[in-house]
């Protein structure tokens, strides 16, 4: 079965995309290029999940859809669990981040979409105006209706034989 290993996002500044996931999301920084700046990429992780987060224009970075000739930068959202929604959503409205305007004929409240049961995605556009939706619960009772569900657990720090 495959399983998500990593996510790339394309930006004009990597540097200040990872550290809004990094201050909004705990995601932790495993490396930079260069080392010094981040200029051309930093890579974070949330300890099951690499994320990339790329400089728009590098080799590593090439354009996206058919034929690679979208100017397009980023992906369409991301998915987030936290441990508390409205804290993390008033953190993002405190660094000025603005909720998704959903349309009301959705359904929904500005910046909330019903998903599955009473479950809610709390959406906002971050950097780039990739969407990130918040959660505390819900997906994962979601992926157990279709399929077995398994737990990650973070890789033990042996070397293979």
């Amino acid at each position: 079965m495959a399983r998500i290993r990593h996510i790339a996002l394309v930006t004009d500044d990597p540097a200040k995309t990872a550290e809004f996931y990094k201050q909004h999301f705990g995601l932790t920084e495993l490396y930079r290029r260069p080392g010094d700046t981040g200029e051309k990429g930093v890579w974070l992780s949330d300890g099951y999940i690499y994320f990339a987060v790329l400089k728009h224009g590098e080799p590593g970075a090439p354009k996206l859809g058919p034929g690679q000739t979208s100017d397009l930068r980023g992906i369409h959202h991301i998915g987030f669990y936290v441990d508390d929604e409205e804290a993390t959503a008033k953190s993002l409205r405190d660094a000025d981040f603005s909720p998704v305007p959903i349309p009301k004929s959705y359904g929904a409240q500005e910046g909330r979409m019903a998903a599955m049961g009473d479950a809610q995605n709390l959406k906002y556009l971050g950097p780039d105006d990739v969407q990130i939706d918040i959660r505390s619960r819900g997906w994962n009772e979601a992926i157990s209706f279709a399929m077995q569900r398994y737990e990650l657990t973070p890789a033990a720090d042996e070397e293979p034989k």
